[in-house]
């Protein structure tokens, strides 16, 4: 589909491999690819820009507000980074958008007239070719006020004329227990069996082991535990702060959007969780384990039986750019306690999850469906009910059947 020229939209459930899949096909180097995000946390895990960076429009009109005045503004703007942005828009042949499920249908609409304006070509998005890659049935586009729908790019009229078409990943990898997959794929839809929610409802779990990590709604939540549990150990504490190069706003940039923070408190004891794909080193992403010694800039921590010593890693805030800033840290972090949106494209063996406060459609799902078996799935409570998106579901009721579910 990509060779010939189609749009794509790369969705289905999580774990069904859409990073994956995206990864091993599309070529990052490649100067006339772009690899961009819906959001910064997404950026970062696909190694590329959000969509407002790259393309230099900061951050785009708001809702209500007239998207041609805005572009207007945006022509005239002399600043290096809208500049930069418009160029990278002239040069670009496809563009990868990642997370599609939270870009704001403002900010596609309002990105689909600056690129066919920037390029003169009406075709959609001034003719460069799109792969969107997401799960509308996840986490939506960020709202501020909760009495106002939420803004969905799929119900733009850019989105139509893209006319994209549809792969839907359904084989699930990350969880092997088909029953625990079945019920996930029913909780996704908001539509459980009496014995799926039976299955779920039989991990409620009263007293978890203590260092089972937590996926919580609100960051206030995630630091007051992790920030209980650090002092519950009787050991010295050793910070490590990151060190960072480069323009102001791109260490800005990395500093609230890596989930390794920029300072890091160890003590001996401490539960880390891994923060990048090192397998060489014997570490991925998400991978938990604890720590038996801190140094001044290494720490050495046991996962299983394999002591790992672990030494500081350069996140850069454009790959491709080796002028742009970089953050140096040890890729780690306190592993007790974790927000669900940084969760999101994770992997955990296991998890005691709160939800209570979950507020958005997909935000439930979006935590259970992280751990890889049920017996690692711990709930807080059962579910007064299962929030989903009707819109986000009659979407995916209008899609075509996909010639490709594996």
């Amino acid at each position: 589909l990509v060779t010939r020229g189609r749009n794509v939209l790369l969705t289905g459930p999580a774990g069904t491999g859409k990073s994956t899949l995206l990864r091993n096909e599309i070529d990052p180097l490649d100067p006339s690819v772009a690899i961009t995000a819906s959001t910064g946390i997404a950026a970062i895990n696909v190694g590329g820009s959000t969509i407002h960076r790259w393309s230099g429009m900061t951050l785009g009109p708001g809702r209500g507000e007239d998207p041609h005045d805005y572009l207007r503004e945006l022509l005239r703007d002399k600043r290096h980074s809208v500049r930069a942005g418009l160029d990278r828009i002239r040069s670009c042949s496809l563009l990868v958008l990642d997370e599609v499920s939270m870009l704001p249908g403002t900010t596609l609409a309002f990105f689909d007239l600056l690129c066919r304006t920037v390029r003169r070509c009406s075709e959609p998005f001034g003719g460069i070719q799109i792969i969107a890659t997401g799960d509308m049935l996840q986490l939506p586009p960020v709202r501020t006020d909760p009495r106002e729908a939420y803004d969905w790019s799929f119900l733009t009229k850019a989105w139509v004329e893209a006319d994209f078409a549809t792969l839907h990943l359904t084989k699930v990898h990350r969880q092997a227990d088909q029953a625990f997959a079945q019920a996930l794929g029913e909780f996704r839809m908001g539509r459980l069996s009496p014995e799926s929610a039976s299955l779920l409802a039989s991990r409620v779990t009263r007293f978890p082991e203590a260092d089972t990590p937590r996926l919580f709604t609100h960051n206030s939540q995630v630091d007051r535990w992790n920030d209980y549990r650090l002092t519950c150990i009787d050991a010295q504490e050793t910070v490590i702060e990151a060190r960072t190069e480069g323009p102001e706003h791109q260490i800005e940039f990395l500093c609230k959007n890596l989930l390794t923070p920029e300072r890091l408190v160890l003590k001996p004891g401490a539960k880390v969780m891994f923060t990048v794909n090192q397998p060489d080193q014997g570490f991925m992403n998400g991978q938990t384990g604890t720590v038996i010694e801190c140094g001044r800039n290494t720490a050495s921590v046991l996962c299983g039986e394999r002591l790992i010593q672990v030494t500081p890693y350069e996140w850069r805030f454009d790959p491709r750019d080796r002028n742009s800033a970089t953050f140096t840290q040890l890729p780690l972090r306190l592993a007790w306690s974790m927000s669900i949106h940084k969760a999101q494209g994770l992997t955990l063996e296991r998890a005691y999850i709160d939800v209570r406060a979950a507020r958005e459609p997909g935000q439930a799902y979006v935590a259970v469906s992280r751990v890889r078996s049920l017996a690692g799935l711990h709930l807080k409570s059962w579910f007064s009910g299962v929030f989903v998106s009707q819109a986000a579901l009659e979407f995916y009721r209008s899609l075509p059947p996909s010639r490709f579910s594996e």
